[in-house]
């Protein structure tokens, strides 16, 4: 047999093939399609040549497949499926009965994962929400359609096949336990005489954390006096420590209330660090991708207002 031309195929002659095959006959792949039976026996004779192989043949007055046929039709079924799916206009997304799964990447942020979550199950009973922690590889993975939303933060470039939203630059405030010494008398100078904790995420392009570019922009050299892999850690620690830390404020809400600490103002910290919510390229128009994100992206920027507005209500100003 030939080598198949695929840009040679006429989508009719499958539909047509289908037919026969689920039908058994002329007459009834004819009625099934609304057309004559000799536009199918013309399109028989197209397929035959097409695939030198009779494909039908009759036996007992029946048209039974060929082998050759039957081989074609269980390769056949699932594509013609997949072609009508990816034709078809996309039904609505029903968040109420939906079961579907959703896949984000956040920056570790408990109130507002807790506040999204408790959200979504109102909305959505049914639907399962799995929180992915941010690695390097999540990008490449939303591209993929492996995840649906992801929380971006710093380089402007984003790869190919990635949509995404700005959002409002990340707020940074300094924290430190309840009546540390240097909330007295806050100043770049009282902060160089404490050590700082950080948590371990790095900026790639720039070699280091923003927070660390800040202060050698500023000439505020600090010392580091420890590293964690998670926000979470972050509380606990400096309620029993004398450290300080400058985080960003939507990952730390939940332990400036639980672990009581103080908000300071930074002695250094970004003011135009940027993130974004982002998405495959390819889901833009997906009504359940479109429905997750737009919740996601009121959500975060509702949380982001009414955290930062909680904490420069408290925030205890930087002298000089």
């Amino acid at each position: 047999m030939s080598q198949i031309q695929l840009h040679k195929i006429d989508l009719n002659l499958l539909s047509t093939f289908e037919a026969l095959i689920e039908e058994g006959s002329v007459a009834a792949a004819a009625n099934r399609l609304a057309v004559t039976p000799s536009a199918v026996s013309h399109a028989l004779g197209r397929l035959r040549t097409q695939f030198d192989d009779p494909l039908f043949v009759r036996v007992g007055g029946k048209m039974q497949p060929t082998p050759q046929a039957l081989s074609l039709a269980n390769e056949l079924a699932p594509v013609l499926r997949g072609l009508r799916r990816a034709l078809e206009p996309s039904e609505p997304f029903t968040p109420e009965t939906s079961d579907r799964a959703f896949r984000i990447a956040l920056h570790t942020s408990p109130a507002f994962i807790t506040e999204f979550t408790a959200a979504i199950q109102k909305a959505a009973p049914n639907t399962m929400i799995e929180w992915v922690r941010i690695r390097p590889d999540n990008l490449q993975d939303l591209a993929d359609g492996l995840i649906d939303v992801v929380h971006v933060g710093g380089p402007p470039h984003l790869m190919d096949g990635i949509a995404s939203v700005e959002m409002e630059p990340v707020t940074f405030f300094t924290f430190a336990r309840q009546g540390h010494p240097a909330t007295r008398n806050w100043s770049a100078e009282t902060a160089a005489r404490y050590r700082y904790l950080q948590v371990a995420i790095e900026d790639k392009e720039t070699g280091g954390s923003p927070i660390e570019k800040e202060h050698r922009l500023l000439n505020r050299p600090r010392t580091m006096g420890g590293k964690v892999h998670d926000f979470p850690l972050v509380g606990p620690i400096l309620a029993a420590t004398d450290f300080i830390a400058t985080l960003p404020s939507f990952a730390m809400e939940e332990m400036r209330r639980r672990y009581d600490l103080d908000v300071l103002e930074p002695v250094a910290a970004p003011k135009d660090f940027r993130q974004r919510i982002a998405w495959s390229a390819r889901n833009t128009s997906d009504p359940a991708n479109t429905w997750l994100r737009k919740r996601v992206i009121d959500g975060f920027a509702e949380h982001q207002i009414a955290i930062n507005q909680a904490m420069r209500a408290v925030v205890v100003p930087l002298k000089g």
